[in-house]
């Protein structure tokens, strides 16, 4: 195998042992966080009065995900830039460390404010992904990147494949219930950390460091440039490529911080039903990215494929609440997984086909920052009028925001310059 494909090989697979863990905890967050929220401390009992919410379990399964969001969004940049300046390698360990430690207080806790305190060290050290697209792109030409790409979205669809299953299979066990029962403690999180600490393993023991020296010295001498954010900003087409990614992940996101709420409160789905949903959609992701994406990078532009990516979105979102079970409700979560995986490849290969090598850590920091306000903007506001007006709302306001960001696409240059390689 040539170095470039062992290479892309272990940035897949350390992502994918990841990504199990990421898999088995975001279907299982929202309904435990509710359930803990169900016996609040004082101030959660301020918050609920002062803000008059009906179903305030929805509220806080919502902080569950914006407290990670919060310090990703601050964190992921700095990450991003710190991979460009000492490697690839040092850092995806670390984020690696951090994420295994999370998902163990998870595993222990039995109150909400620890949820919180797990998940806000989880978000501080969660750069993992974006530094894994760098090393990805850093052993790829530019050509290929949209395939490239597709390998880490396929990662993300199998994890979502295995993780939903295994963790709905794991809180239903015998043994899950029992250490739940006798213990408080909690199998599928100690899982998903266990998991964390095999992909911070397999870094170290699989994958070289990507970024060449010379690399690593180009970005130490211009780091007195100023914020990644800055010179990305400065590059025609991302700033619009940077918003699109914000409106396309907030009105996503709106769905995924409620979508185990929406099936909970419409079909009275528990944990296990839960995890089996989002092991469809998995199947969904891997489809796409595992190999239409190849088919769709071959034959349709970048630029027209996030325009079809987001379309899809935007149509299909608010027909979700509506749908009655079950083919009809499974069926469009078919274009829903789709246009969200054409939508983030392709935003993906954009943006950093307009980046230099030195660079491309700090963009998919960057870029993953303006996705992680998204994500936090996505589902506190999905949650809040979730539980305010009730689930269609918050479906139809998601399907606005994306539109938004569709009506902005339509101003991206039609052929972007491809900057010099280092």
């Amino acid at each position: 195998m040539q170095p470039s494909k062992r290479a892309q090989t272990a940035v897949f697979l350390t992502v994918l042992v990841d990504l199990l863990g990421f898999g088995i905890v975001i279907p299982l967050l929202p309904i435990y966080a509710k359930t803990l929220s169900a016996n609040p401390s004082g101030w959660m009992v301020w918050v609920n009065n002062a803000l008059g919410l009906q179903t305030p379990g929805a509220f806080w399964a919502g902080m569950a995900f914006v407290s990670f969001s919060v310090m990703q969004f601050i964190a992921t940049p700095l990450l991003g830039r710190l991979s460009d300046i000492v490697g690839r390698r040092p850092v995806l360990w670390v984020s690696l460390m951090g994420s295994a430690l999370g998902y163990l207080v998870l595993g222990l806790t039995g109150r909400f404010e620890w949820v919180l305190a797990a998940r806000i060290l989880d978000g501080i050290t969660g750069g993992n992904i974006s530094v894994a697209q760098a090393a990805m792109a850093d052993i790829t030409p530019a050509k290929d990147r949209s395939k490239a790409m597709g390998m880490i979205g396929a990662a993300f669809g199998v994890g979502f494949v295995i993780g939903p299953f295994l963790g709905g299979t794991l809180a239903t066990s015998q043994l899950g219930l029992s250490l739940a029962t006798n213990h408080g403690w909690h199998l599928p999180f100690f899982v998903a950390g266990g998991l964390s600490l095999l992909a911070a393993i397999l870094v170290l023991a699989w994958l070289p460091e990507t970024l060449s020296a010379e690399a690593r010295k180009a970005a130490r001498q211009e780091e007195s440039r100023g914020h990644a954010l800055l010179i990305a900003l400065e590059r025609p087409g991302m700033p619009q490529l940077l918003a699109i990614a914000l409106l396309a992940m907030t009105g996503f996101a709106m769905m995924e911080g409620t979508y185990s709420l929406l099936v909970n409160q419409r079909f009275n789905f528990g944990q296990r039903e839960v995890g089996y949903l989002f092991g469809f959609i998995g199947i969904l992701i891997v489809l796409y990215q595992g190999g239409l994406v190849r088919l769709v990078a071959k034959r349709v532009p970048e630029r027209h494929a996030l325009l079809a990516g987001l379309f899809l979105m935007l149509v299909f979102m608010p027909l979700l609440p509506y749908a009655p079970w079950k083919w009809p409700f499974l069926l469009i979560m078919i274009p829903l997984a789709w246009g969200s995986g054409m939508n983030n490849t392709a935003t993906s290969a954009l943006a950093s086909q307009l980046t230099p090598a030195a660079d491309q850590g700090g963009l998919f920091g960057v870029l993953n920052a303006a996705s992680g306000i998204g994500r936090i903007l996505g589902p506190g506001l999905g949650t809040f009028v979730f539980a305010r007006w009730g689930y269609a709302a918050s479906y139809w306001v998601a399907s606005a925001v994306i539109g938004a960001g569709l009506l902005l696409a339509f101003t991206l240059p039609k052929k972007p310059e491809l900057p010099e390689e280092i």
